[in-house]
């Protein structure tokens, strides 16, 4: 899968460009990567692959990047995880911009390390569900608990306990689980594929990441912004606020385009013309 960008970007002094240009390549790199895991059993696959993104909606009332009033109450903030082996074709509630965090792995030096505390092989309906997300729906209090204490440890059990739409336990990927966690994950992009959730409504695997305090961009492992068709505005939105809460900080804007079947794969775009930074 080609990374596209204006020509000549490379070639340009412009900086921005040439990291938004980078960007776009490492975007591309993290999606194309299928490793199981990130070279031991407790290094689940998100700590150094895909593409971990949470969809927003721009508003001079808030910042993007700030927990909603319901994560600041609950202690998990949701996001969609992204790869060759994790494909969907739309964003929670068909928004159409947000940002993107670097793989634990990758992030910079200075940037806090959000911990991811359970995964969905599809939209968990969390807004429901106890504390902080991974918890239980009150509509399938006994399915829908964390997978592992209810004796679901594979791919094939999920599907088998799920007999109707809330029947989802969450996969607990907490680094508390040790030699555990790398497998956890893996068992949530198994799901994903053997339930042929790709084209289904809300049909992304939703990951639970713990709640970070307000007002601190400067201190979040942001890689950045993007956009789907539609969504430009709302991504340049939130460039903007960026640079004017971060004392001049460029955050490059990306065109996500997602696949349209199960053999496309998404590309990530970066255009000079896109950013108003």
């Amino acid at each position: 899968m080609a990374v596209q960008a204006e020509s000549g970007i490379a070639s340009t002094a412009n900086s921005t460009a040439i990291s938004g240009a980078a960007v776009a390549a490492n975007l591309t790199t993290q999606y194309n990567d299928t490793r199981p895991d990130c070279g031991k059993p407790s290094m689940p696959a998100f700590l150094c692959r895909g593409v971990t993104m949470r969809s927003t909606v721009a508003s001079n009332d808030y910042s993007s990047w700030n927990p909603s009033p319901h994560s600041q109450t609950s202690g998990g903030v949701s996001f969609s995880y992204l790869s060759k082996d994790a494909k969907f074709t739309g964003l929670v509630f068909g928004q159409k911009n947000g940002f993107i965090f670097y793989p634990v792995l990758a992030k910079p030096a200075g940037t806090r390390q959000i911990e991811v505390l359970c995964s969905y092989p599809v939209d968990g309906a969390t807004q429901l569900r106890l504390a902080p997300g991974c918890g239980a729906h009150p509509y399938s209090p006994d399915r829908s608990r964390r997978c592992q204490t209810i004796g679901v440890t594979t791919a094939e059990q999920w599907l088998t306990n799920r007999i109707s739409s809330l029947d989802m336990c969450s996969f607990d990927v907490r680094d508390s689980m040790n030699h555990l966690g790398a497998d956890s994950f893996y068992q949530t992009i198994r799901a994903h594929r053997l339930g042929n959730f790709f084209a289904q409504q809300h049909a992304y695997i939703e990951l639970i990441l713990k709640t970070w305090p307000q007002n601190i961009p400067n201190e979040l492992p942001i890689q950045a912004f993007f956009y789907l068709d539609g969504g430009l505005a709302g991504a340049q939105h939130d460039q903007r606020d960026f640079f004017n809460k971060t004392g001049g900080r460029v955050m490059p804007i990306i065109k996500i385009t997602l696949p349209r079947t199960a053999s496309e794969d998404a590309q990530f775009i970066y255009s000079a013309a896109d950013q108003v930074k």
